[in-house]
């Protein structure tokens, strides 16, 4: 199922709170999610840095729970703009090619569900088919959304036309993502199952957070199915994208 988070703030800020600090933190959904089973297949960090702004990326094909780097990495970032996730294979290998975030140049991905990953590779243009390093469906989902980001100017209704052609395919369960490109963040929950492939949002003073439960104290948000936010340090705005 695997289980996402992420923030937009306007300092840079410790991302350890929700990776590690709080109950329950993403360390502890990769042990057991709201359903009672793991996400153990790897985890990733990704941020930009805060001298150039460029995309950085930290990950590993094993369960977070067991991993000194993924403490290390929690604990070591401050950035203004992260996000991070925590994997459960729906049955490619436990690769590093495989495990999320994914980058490609200024974008950071991530996703949560499942997609029909061989029908929509036919759907690549070469260049993009081609940039493939794994061979698992969000790696794919991700190079359709750059193609279709590649094509047409304005970021909203390129992701509609791109999460319109993966429904049009078919056999999906979940396409629920994160991403961004180091100012804001796309924050997207549709899925067959919403509960199941849940996505909630939280406003703190100067910092938005996203995530697939509800990470730590205070209220959050239940994301509606079929919706994005586009989420700034300043809070959200929610459009329908399918």
């Amino acid at each position: 199922m695997c289980r996402m988070f992420g923030i937009v703030a306007t300092t840079p800020q410790s991302i350890a709170p929700w990776l590690t600090d709080v109950e329950p933190s993403l360390r502890s959904l990769a042990v057991a999610d709201k359903s009672g089973e793991a996400n153990s297949d790897g985890w990733g960090i990704g941020w930009y840095d805060r001298t150039h702004g460029v995309a950085r990326l930290i990950k590993e094909p094993g369960p977070a729970n067991e991993s000194p780097l993924y403490d290390r990495t929690a604990r070591s970032v401050s950035a203004r703009v992260a996000l991070a996730h925590v994997r459960r294979s729906s049955g490619t290998p436990r690769l590093i090619a495989n495990t999320h975030p994914f980058v490609s140049g200024p974008w950071l991905f991530c996703h949560n569900g499942h997609c029909s990953g061989e029908r929509l590779r036919e759907r690549l243009q070469p260049k993009f088919r081609n940039s493939l390093e794994g061979d698992n469906d969000s790696e794919i989902y991700f190079a359709l959304l750059l193609q279709y980001l590649e094509l047409v100017s304005d970021p909203i209704e390129a992701l509609r036309g791109a999460v319109h052609e993966v429904v049009s395919v078919g056999e999906f369960s979940g396409l629920n993502f994160l991403l961004s490109r180091g100012r804001s963040m796309y924050a997207f929950h549709y899925s067959t199952d919403p509960q199941r492939h849940s996505m909630y949002l939280q406003h703190q003073q100067g910092r938005e957070l996203v995530a697939s439960e509800p990470l730590g104290p205070g209220s959050w948000e239940w994301l509606p199915n079929r919706s994005l936010a586009v989420l700034t340090p300043a809070g959200h705005a929610i459009s329908s994208l399918v």
